[in-house]
């Protein structure tokens, strides 16, 4: 995975009957387009998540828990952007942004967006949001506890991907339907070539490992290392043509090494 920065603008609210502090964060990103490809959107969404816990846990903060609710408001502000990037962060017909959450369902203090555009790569979006400290701030809040995230591919817009995020502050406890932590359902490959984490290496996994090289599906991190057949750090043709090979018994065990290629 990639890098890349830029851009900040923070916007504060107050919505009726509670206090609201609302910041929003564009970033502005520039390449690293994966083209017009079928892209697993929830998937990566879902990645993106489990960054953000990754991070905070570094720093021995809670995990932050994902909501479908609060995706499809990320998903909604997600598509907002890729017509109205608006640098005072409003909705195309002018409302605020706070105005999606219906808090009879989502009963928060505090909320934060952050947007991004113009890159699919997980680690060089996440790099883009750590290089701000606005950004930053945002996803490590120590109060945080729930969030929502989004990424929308649009060909025929100038920038391809863009990215939304929503994370609020709830009472320490308080739950919301159908929250759980992401990558909770994530495929983990039991070894070498098994890419679809079933526990065997078949023509499944050729087919997946394809489709991952043509970039019509996302791997997670677990997966992307199961898929190096030939462990030189890259997935490329030769580590589906190696697996095809494996299938067919030229081979006996993973990953190919040079040596076996000798001899």
């Amino acid at each position: 995975m990639n890098k890349i920065i830029n851009k900040i603008v923070s916007v504060f609210s107050v919505l009726v009957l509670s206090v609201v502090c609302l910041a929003v964060f564009p970033v502005n990103l520039s390449g690293n387009s994966v083209g017009e490809a079928e892209m697993d959107m929830e998937t990566a969404a879902e990645m993106m998540a489990a960054r953000f816990n990754e991070e905070r846990a570094k720093l021995g903060l809670y995990p932050l828990y994902m909501v479908p609710y609060l995706n499809d408001v990320a998903d909604i502000r997600a598509h907002d952007v890729v017509t109205c990037w608006s640098e005072d962060h409003k909705r195309p017909d002018g409302t605020k942004v706070d105005s999606l959450i219906d808090t009879d369902i989502v009963d928060y203090s505090r909320m934060f967006e952050i947007l991004a555009r113009g890159s699919f790569d997980i680690d060089a979006v996440m790099d883009a949001w750590k290089n701000s400290s606005a950004h930053w701030a945002s996803i490590i809040d120590k109060n945080a506890t729930h969030m929502g995230i989004s990424v929308v591919f649009d060909p025929d817009s100038e920038r391809k991907w863009y990215w939304a995020a929503v994370i609020v502050n709830m009472e320490k406890g308080m739950t919301l339907p159908e929250q759980k932590m992401p990558l909770a359902d994530a495929v983990i490959p039991t070894y070498c070539g098994d890419v679809d984490g079933d526990g065997q290496i078949d023509s499944f996994d050729l087919v997946l490992l394809n489709k991952y090289i043509n970039n019509k599906v996302y791997f997670n991190e677990a997966q992307v290392a199961a898929a190096d057949i030939f462990a030189d750090g890259s997935i490329t043709q030769a580590d589906a043509d190696f697996l095809r090979k494996y299938i067919l018994g030229k081979y006996d065990k993973l990953p190919i090494t040079i040596d076996m290629l000798v001899n």
